[in-house]
C-alpha cells in the first residue's frame, strides 16, 4: 500500500495487521473509499465506497456498495457526459 498512516497527515492512509494463525494481513483502518484512476487521452477510474452513498436505512443506496467492497469489485466512475448514459436516475438543474 502506497499511503502512510493518517497519524502522519496523510489525506488518504491504510493500515493493516497480521493476527496469530493466519497467513496475510488484513486492512484495519484507512478511508472508506477507494479509487483507481488511469490517465491518459481518455481519463477512466474506478471506486467503491464502504458501505453506500446514503445516510438513510431506508434508501436503497444504504449499503449498496459493501458486497462490492468486501468483493473488491469496483465500479466504474463516470467523468465524461457519454459516460452517463443509462446510469442517471434524475437530474438536478438549479432554478428550474
Amino acid at each position: 500500500m502506497p499511503f502512510t498512516s493518517s497519524r502522519w497527515g496523510s489525506p488518504a492512509s491504510f493500515g493493516a495487521k497480521a493476527y496469530p494463525g493466519t497467513k496475510r494481513s488484513y486492512g484495519t483502518s484507512g478511508n472508506s473509499f477507494v479509487a483507481v484512476v488511469e490517465f491518459g487521452p481518455r481519463l477512466r477510474a474506478w471506486a467503491v465506497t464502504v458501505g453506500g452513498v446514503s445516510g438513510h436505512p431506508a434508501s436503497p443506496h444504504f449499503d449498496d456498495q459493501a458486497e462490492r467492497y468486501a468483493n473488491g469489485d469496483l465500479r466504474p466512475v463516470c467523468f465524461y457526459p457519454d459516460d452517463l448514459e443509462g446510469h442517471v436516475g434524475r437530474r438536478y438543474r438549479p432554478g428550474r
